[in-house]
C-alpha cells in the first residue's frame, strides 16, 4: 500500500459499501472505470477544480483508509458534488445505491450539466427539453423503443 491509494485486490470485485472508505472508495473506481485510478493528489485537485470546494490531499486520503470517518459538511458537499450524489449518500449506513443505468449515465459530465442546468426551470419547459432529447435519441437510433 502506498500513501495515495489503499491496498485493495484487483481481482476481488466491488468490495461492500458500508463504511465511508468503502463507500468513496467504490465511487472513485467507478469514476475511473476500465483504467487505474490517479492517486489522491490527483483525485483531490480534481475535486477541487470541478467543485470550487476544498479538500486536500491528505483529508482524502484519511476518509479513504478509514482513517477518518466524519467529514465536515464542506467536505461532504465537495465530494457528494463531484461524485454527483447526496450528502446523505455517505453519512447512511445503509444508502441505497443508485441503479446502474444512472450512475454510467451521471460518469458523463454533459449528462450532469444537462440535469444541473434544468434545475429551477418550468414544468413546461423541462418536458420542451425532454422532447427535444428523446428526439434526437430517434434520430441517432439509440432507443429500440421510446420511453412511457
Amino acid at each position: 500500500m502506498d500513501e495515495h491509494s489503499p491496498a485493495r485486490d484487483p481481482g476481488a470485485g466491488p468490495a461492500p459499501t458500508r463504511t465511508l472508505a468503502d463507500k468513496l472508495n467504490a465511487l472513485i473506481l467507478e469514476y475511473w472505470s476500465g483504467q487505474k485510478p490517479p492517486g489522491n493528489a490527483v483525485i483531490a485537485q480534481r475535486i477541487r477544480a470541478e467543485t470550487g470546494l476544498s479538500i486536500s490531499t491528505g483529508y482524502l486520503w484519511m476518509l479513504r483508509t478509514g482513517v477518518r470517518d466524519n467529514p465536515t459538511g464542506s467536505h461532504l458537499q465537495a465530494l457528494a458534488k463531484f461524485f454527483g450524489r447526496s450528502p446523505a449518500y455517505f453519512i447512511e449506513a445503509d444508502a441505497p445505491e443508485p441503479d446502474d443505468q444512472l450512475a454510467a449515465a451521471l460518469r458523463s459530465r454533459d449528462v450532469v450539466r444537462i440535469a444541473l442546468r434544468s434545475d429551477g426551470l418550468s414544468d413546461h419547459s423541462k418536458k420542451a427539453i425532454l422532447s427535444m432529447i428523446e428526439h434526437a435519441r430517434m434520430i441517432e437510433k439509440l432507443d429500440a423503443d421510446p420511453p412511457d
